[in-house]
């Protein structure tokens, strides 16, 4: 369980779970941001254990606040690293992500951005496969196969992504159609398009190619 994991709690990480996922490149933001954002988190949170009469709803909409508060960031820090605004490591990522669509999970969306990428997969659930695989266990791969081969293409050996991450279990078709349009949108709101069918670097699953 990374970072986050632990202290973002609670957190459910069902097989079968339909996931929205949020990882960034290792760099892109200050450690004094980092840390900013973790007391705020951990203060608000404390209140909430505290005084809340809905902790599980007040603990939710804290950590969709954070994440906001997190992705308009990334959007508008010119600073920091920016590795994913090359071709050729954008299509790594992206071609990591294909690589486990069928085999592993299904892969609904992504979009990639210059420091961080969107995602939403659906996990296989041992009624599918003979040996599924946790999300936990999905991500470390996508991210240490990235990674590395991204590294390969730098000329570098450290630290590629970001240990901490953000992932959310999405619970009905509402909610799937809210983010979808959320992460597609993503680079029209950055100002890097006009459309969200014009990125280069999204994805989405025909069924729902409509929302483009």
């Amino acid at each position: 369980m990374d970072e986050f994991h632990e202290r973002h709690l609670p957190h459910f990480q069902p097989l079968g779970g339909l996931f929205f996922v949020t990882f960034n490149l290792h760099g892109c933001v200050p450690k004094e941001i980092y840390e900013q954002w973790e007391q705020e988190y951990n203060l608000e949170k404390e209140k909430i254990k505290l005084f809340s009469k809905n902790k599980n709803e007040d603990l939710d909409q804290l950590g969709k606040i954070t994440f906001v508060k997190k992705d308009k960031f990334f959007d508008n820090y010119l600073g920091g690293k920016h590795y994913l605004r090359s071709d050729s490591l954008a299509k790594i990522v992206a071609d990591t992500l294909h690589f486990w669509d069928g085999k592993r999970l299904e892969l609904f969306a992504y979009c990639i951005m210059s420091n961080h990428v969107h995602v939403i997969l659906r996990l296989f659930n041992n009624t599918e496969i003979d040996t599924p695989s946790y999300l936990q266990e999905i991500m470390h791969s996508i991210k240490r196969f990235s990674a590395r081969e991204c590294n390969k293409l730098l000329g570098e050996t450290g630290k590629f992504w970001q240990d901490e991450s953000y992932d959310r279990l999405i619970r009905d078709d509402k909610e799937l159609n809210k983010i979808l349009i959320y992460i597609l949108n993503n680079p029209v709101k950055a100002n890097l398009c006009k459309q969200m069918k014009d990125w280069k670097w999204s994805y989405i699953k025909e069924i729902y190619n409509d929302i483009m």
